[in-house]
């Protein structure tokens, strides 16, 4: 039998569906019906972390006077699969100048909230989930949205317009964006804010997409992102562009205005600026961050209230952020004599370096390693709150240890397994329980499970097995992966058992206990339950 051979729309759509979506390559191999050995199921897994690039011959595609009634004719006519894909697509080319997402003049101030004393609207009604169970969820779901009423979720704030994950959790809420048409040719992406456990409405954003569109466009996700305020609580970015034409002797201007809200749907600040640079800037802890000056350093601007924050350290330079609000940052001081690569952390609002490996004593293990002409080397991710991983090991050495930290500080509070760090670090995977006490990591080759507290390994991996990538550890048990060949699987966190060797689609968490699963068939959220 010959290869199966696929336009270039459609790879794109498929891989809009793998972005947009979180759902993984196998689940949409699978939706597709391409055969996992097939090459294209292997470009697809290559594709889904470049950027989806539109050729010269392609720009007819992009939303004109009448488009976007254009493309909604086009995708009735294909299945609820290709329908998500599609819209995703729709969405990337058509965020256009002139939305608006609860300020300006035709904006609904501030979004559409329940006031106090007005009654709560029924859950949403929705499509049953049809698929397999999932261990660890409720056999029921909670409540559910049709697929296109969710075509999307939201970006990450600190990644700006380079957002690619669509992250459907924000604290104890649920975040979902769509689109729908309206009168005269126009269209408009709606941001809803909608509570985990009911489904009730929180907060709403509309974003107008006028019929005769300019050449600038916008994604969901770079309007729409998840982020923290100030205090490392979780928070809901919306990016708005406000368009004035020009009247009289004024010029035609534009304004960037950022929002951000709570869970709850409360605002917690907005800042306006000129210019519409600031709809692709990053945001962290509650701040704009600025990479402008000269020397690689930043500025931290504020969104509301507050003081810029002027540190002077190379923030360009940084390997990492790690901790709560704007936390830490790490870099590598190289050394030649002795051979090493320590870590050093600095307190990024201040600016000020905190601590070094340099200055800290490695684990047992590691330090048999060193000797006069080769030190030590270190790298560092986020644990829960102001702790972290520190994986030490000997310069030139596949051996490392792991340990929690201090972040503040460096101190050690628990030395964990040994293992083998070869791999390089885009092979990087590691899930951490809601309390922060359990971590799967997987910084080379398997993964391991261990008790951050006192250290205790739970697993390994033996060396027969494929490589397991943790993704969620949302404390009912249940350790959410992938394994090498792309598909999702559920594990007991205790003790390595398979629960299930194939999900559909890896579920997102919230914070008071739900999961949120994405499906061709529409939106569904389960209340966790422990196995």
């Amino acid at each position: 039998m010959g290869v199966a051979q696929y336009s270039e729309e459609s790879k794109r759509d498929a891989v809009e569906l793998v972005r947009s979506s979180g759902r993984t390559v196998g689940s949409v191999a699978k939706e597709l019906g391409v055969n996992w050995a097939s090459p294209t199921l292997k470009s697809l897994r290559s594709l889904r972390s470049r950027p989806v690039a539109l050729p010269a011959s392609d720009q007819s595609r992009l939303p004109a006077e009448g488009a976007i009634k254009q493309e909604g004719s086009r995708v009735g006519k294909l299945n609820r699969m290709r329908m998500t894909a599609v819209v995703g697509m729709a969405l990337s080319l058509g965020l256009v100048s002139g939305c608006s997402g609860g300020t300006g003049p035709d904006a609904k101030a501030g979004g559409e909230t329940r006031k106090g004393g007005e009654s709560a609207p029924p859950a949403p009604k929705g499509p049953v989930y049809k698929g397999a169970p999932v261990p660890g969820l409720a056999t029921q779901q909670a409540w559910s949205l049709p697929a296109d009423d969710a075509t999307t979720c939201a970006g990450d704030a600190s990644k700006g317009d380079k957002s690619e994950r669509s992250i459907c959790a924000l604290g104890d809420a649920v975040v979902v964006t769509g689109a729908r048409s309206g009168d005269s040719g126009t269209s408009s992406f709606t941001a809803q804010l909608l509570d985990a456990k009911s489904g009730e409405l929180r907060k709403k954003f509309d974003f107008e997409i006028p019929a005769q569109n300019g050449s600038t466009q916008y994604r969901a996700e770079q309007l729409v992102q998840v982020s923290e305020w100030r205090d490392g609580s979780p928070a809901l970015l919306i990016r708005t562009r406000i368009d004035t034409p020009a009247k009289d002797l004024k010029k035609a201007s534009t304004q960037t205005v950022l929002t951000m809200y709570a869970p709850s749907g409360d605002e917690l600040g907005s800042s306006t600026f000129d210019g519409e640079t600031r709809l692709a800037t990053p945001v962290r802890g509650g701040y704009v961050v600025d990479t402008g000056a000269a020397g690689g350093n930043a500025k931290f601007i504020p969104i509301g209230d507050g003081e810029t924050l002027t540190p002077t350290f190379s923030y360009l330079e940084s390997q990492g952020e790690v901790g709560p609000g704007l936390g830490y940052s790490w870099i590598t001081d190289v050394s030649y004599q002795p051979s090493a690569r320590w870590l050093i952390a600095t307190d990024i609002r201040s600016g000020k370096r905190a601590w070094s490996t340099k200055d800290l004593a490695p684990p047992a293990a590691i330090a048999k390693l060193v000797t006069e002409k080769s030190a030590t080397t270190a790298r560092m991710t986020s644990l829960h709150g102001d702790k972290a991983v520190l994986e030490w090991s000997a310069f030139g050495k596949s051996e490392a240890v792991l340990t929690s930290i201090d972040l503040k500080t460096g101190r050690r509070i628990a030395e964990g397994p040994g293992i083998d760090a070869t791999v390089t670090s885009d092979d990087d995977g590691h899930a951490v329980s809601p309390d922060g006490k359990t971590a799967v990591v997987q910084y080379g080759k398997g993964a391991v499970a261990w008790n951050t507290e006192t250290g205790q390994e739970l697993w390994s991996q033996a060396k027969d097995e494929q490589n397991i990538k943790p993704r969620a550890l949302p404390g009912n048990g249940v350790l959410y992966a992938e394994l090498e060949g792309g598909n999702a699987v559920a594990l007991d966190v205790r003790n390595k058992k398979l629960l299930a060797a194939e999900i559909e689609e890896l579920p997102q968490f919230t914070a008071n206990g739900y999961a949120i699963v994405r499906s061709a068939d529409g939106f569904f959220v389960f209340a966790t339950q422990t196995v």
